[in-house]
């Protein structure tokens, strides 16, 4: 899996802005139109529902109650932007919607994004640590989803139709997700199978805005829910290919990795997210909080 955030922002720090050029406007030859016999229209077809095209998408790829069950996740993935001879590995943990994504590409550097509590941060080469705001928030919260279509009311204000286009013989509809502060996602789902093919958005950082598409494919189970393992980001001025390589469903995650680096110190491992959440057989027992500390008595009552 990828982390478009973390994608996008490489592709930034490793490219220089241009802008192509448009060639001229090709004249339009004129012809007489010959009348035709009229026709009876056919039926337009029922228009889709966008909030159930969603809904049906998040059970071709294995059902709410796969998602809703699942507490937390680890993936790694082989990361290639031909164009540029650049190659990297990512990672991600996420829980509970808190997460941590890290990229370590050769020649660029480590590029790190987090979220604690929904208080997203960024790490890389250029502008070194710092908490992100806005929409750049926004999008850091929503590119670690695992199944957008199953949390995009957790990220995303709206949701509307934008139309249905045959690409390859295949329908694929187009439905856009708007964020509170105005971000924009057109998430396309192919009609007959209800998979996500590919999501459009412009990403937001320090260096300004690029415009992102991510493409999936090769789609696996894994313990009941289908994931891509393939994915193609089209930046415009370059490619970049995530391929997975491994993916755990409810693992155990270091919680203290979701924390902005420089405030370390103020995390006790252990107390951010309770253990039970994620495996219940580690639910403290009642008479555990009456137990005292090892090496301290406790204190006589009366």
């Amino acid at each position: 899996m990828i982390t478009p955030r973390s994608v996008a922002l490489a592709l930034s720090l490793s490219l220089t802005a241009c802008t192509p050029s448009s060639g001229p406007d090709q004249a339009t030859p004129k012809f007489e139109a010959t009348p035709t016999p009229a026709v009876a229209s056919p039926k337009a077809a029922e228009p889709l529902d966008p909030e159930k095209l969603l809904a049906d998408s998040v059970d071709a790829m294995g059902g709410a109650a796969k998602f809703d069950a699942l507490k937390s996740f680890y993936s790694e993935s082989q990361l290639s932007m031909g164009a540029l001879g650049l190659t990297g590995v990512a990672k991600t943990w996420w829980r509970g919607g808190d997460f941590y994504s890290e990229t370590e590409m050769p020649g660029v550097g480590q590029m790190k994004v987090g979220s604690l509590g929904g208080k997203a941060w960024s790490d890389d080469p250029i502008n070194g640590p710092r908490a992100l705001s806005g929409k750049e928030a926004e999008q850091a919260a929503w590119s670690a989803a695992l199944c957008l279509a199953h949390e995009w009311r957790r990220h995303f204000k709206t949701v509307e139709m934008v139309g249905v286009k045959t690409v390859d013989g295949k329908q694929i509809a187009e439905v856009a997700l708007t964020s509170a502060l105005g971000d924009r996602v057109v998430l396309r789902i192919d009609v007959a199978t209800k998979l996500p093919v590919s999501q459009s958005f412009t990403q937001t950082n320090p260096m300004g805005e690029l415009p992102a598409t991510v493409t999936f494919e090769d789609f696996r189970e894994v313990d009941g829910v289908k994931i891509a393992f393939k994915q193609l980001m089209d930046a415009s001025l370059t490619k970049a290919v995530s391929t997975t390589t491994k993916v755990e469903l409810n693992a155990p995650v270091d919680e203290t990795k979701f924390v902005m680096p420089g405030t370390e110190r103020a995390v006790v491992p252990g107390a951010l997210v309770d253990p039970a959440k994620v495996d219940p057989t580690k639910a403290a027992a009642p008479e555990d909080s009456e137990k005292p500390a090892k090496g301290k008595r406790k204190p006589d009552k009366g």
